[in-house]
């Protein structure tokens, strides 16, 4: 995987629609009310500037007042009210709302930047990741003439410890500070995240209807010159996938790669982009088999796994199979490298980076692994516990667990899982007394005490 030519960048990519002309724009809806959600959001984004400009002019005027006052005489500074600041986006995965956001920011020259709130840990990290965007101007914009920004927060009903452990009231403070408009997206709605709800316009974004999917699928495959597909072949891939366009676009991509050979409606049937048994070979064999980067990448090369999805696959599985501090350090630190470069990808479009991405992420990752044995023996692989979906890929076993500890603390799903059962595990391996203790305080049955041993 040496190079990516123009021909090799991922459909959903290549046909991101560059402007709102160019999209086929969803229902939308606000309470009951069905909006045009382009209009609303680009009024949104210039009323924005408005208002902010104002503000920021009123607080030159307050600061300078503080300044010769004295303390219980000063004036409080303005701020510009939630609801004026950020919008949320509610819908399922690949009905286009980031689509929206990134051909609105393009169709008013402005740059856009995203975040991924659902892969941070803490109320720190989200803290730190977020603070610098939502600042007025970086040191860069006071040299050249720099585009108005637009902030996208993606997989907000995905961020940590949402009950209420300082995730929510940190968006909300940052919302209230920000210098530029944000637009969050969630896939559904959650309960914990209320109090941020009632602060900002929420939209509700539906799927396309399937026959306006139809017209979009025929479009790609008159310009990919696809002729093995009929429309009874197009609208199994719409059916198959329930609404989600970006789904849809990804299937073509795929039967289009498949054997000419094969008939078109068994490799529709066949088609699956996260296939759970390959994908498992998969992350084994990078860790296990690969000793260079040539066959990292030969292995990557082989398969059709999507190259996020793989991304997150290879992030969860990390720690089985690389077990010194320094190593995993550095794993992480490639990790993140990849991060970097896949943002630089979608902000500017530079799909010639995509190769150093899987170099990175898979490659870099891999070998970081210094100490092996020749027979290492069985590792075991699991799914990633929160995928772009936003679901949690539990066992039956498991989401009993979650549930049982949920009734004793009110804390989120990935606090359960990536804080309070880790710690579980090491109170219960610490003697068979302390894991009787649990089980009987949690009343857990055998199958769900074997998870903690």
């Amino acid at each position: 995987m040496t190079t990516v030519s123009k021909e090799n960048i991922p459909w959903v990519e290549k046909y991101r629609p560059k402007s709102i002309k160019e999209m086929a724009l969803p229902i939308a809806k606000v309470g009951r009310q069905k909006v045009n959600i382009a209009e609303e959001l680009r009024q949104f984004i210039l009323r924005f500037f408005k208002e902010k400009s104002k503000i920021n002019e009123a607080n030159k005027e307050i600061r300078a007042y503080n300044r010769t006052h004295l303390e219980k005489e000063q004036k409080e500074e303005l701020k510009l009210a939630p609801e004026k600041a950020a919008v949320l986006l509610e819908g399922p995965p690949g009905v286009g709302k980031t689509t929206i956001a990134y051909a609105l920011a393009n169709d008013l020259n402005m740059e856009i930047i995203e975040t991924n709130a659902s892969d941070t840990r803490t109320k720190a990290a989200l803290e730190n990741k977020l603070r610098e965007t939502t600042k007025s101007r970086g040191i860069m914009d006071f040299v050249v003439q720099s585009k108005k920004k637009l902030i996208l927060i993606d997989e907000i009903d995905g961020i940590y410890g949402v009950t209420d452990r300082g995730a929510v009231p940190t968006i909300i403070k940052l919302v209230e500070n920000t210098q530029f408009p944000i637009i969050m997206c969630s896939n559904e709605y959650k309960q914990n995240l209320k109090s941020l709800y009632n602060k900002i316009r929420k939209f509700e974004v539906e799927s396309l209807s399937n026959e306006e999917m139809l017209r979009i699928a025929r479009k790609i495959v008159a310009k990919e010159k696809i002729s093995n597909l009929s429309v009874k072949d197009l609208n199994l891939i719409i059916n198959k996938n329930s609404g989600d366009l970006r789904g849809v676009i990804n299937d073509l991509q795929g039967v289009s790669q498949g054997s000419s050979e094969k008939d078109s409606g068994e490799l529709i049937s066949k088609l699956s982009r996260d296939n759970t048994e390959d994908i498992f070979v998969l992350v084994r064999d990078l860790f296990q088999k690969a000793n260079s980067l040539k066959e990292a990448r030969d292995i990557t090369n082989k398969s059709n796994v999507d190259y996020n999805f793989l991304y997150k696959w290879i992030n969860e599985n990390l720690t089985s199979f690389i077990r010194h501090n320094s190593e995993i350090a550095e794993a992480y630190e490639n990790l993140s490298s990849a991060d970097e470069i896949f943002g630089r990808i979608r902000k500017n479009q530079y799909w010639s980076l995509l190769p150093y991405f899987y170099d990175l992420f898979a490659g870099g990752v891999v070998l970081s692994r210094k100490n092996r044995t020749p027979d290492e023996g069985y590792r075991r692989v699991v799914f990633p516990r929160y995928t772009s979906s936003g679901v949690f890929s539990l066992s039956a076993n498991e989401k009993s667990i979650v549930e049982k500890i949920q009734k004793k603390y009110k804390i989120s799903d990935i606090e359960v899982i990536q804080d309070f059962i880790p710690f579980l595990k090491a109170l219960c391996n610490s003697s068979r007394k302390q894991l009787g203790n649990v089980s009987s305080w949690f009343e857990l049955d055998a199958k769900e005490k074997k998870i903690l041993k």
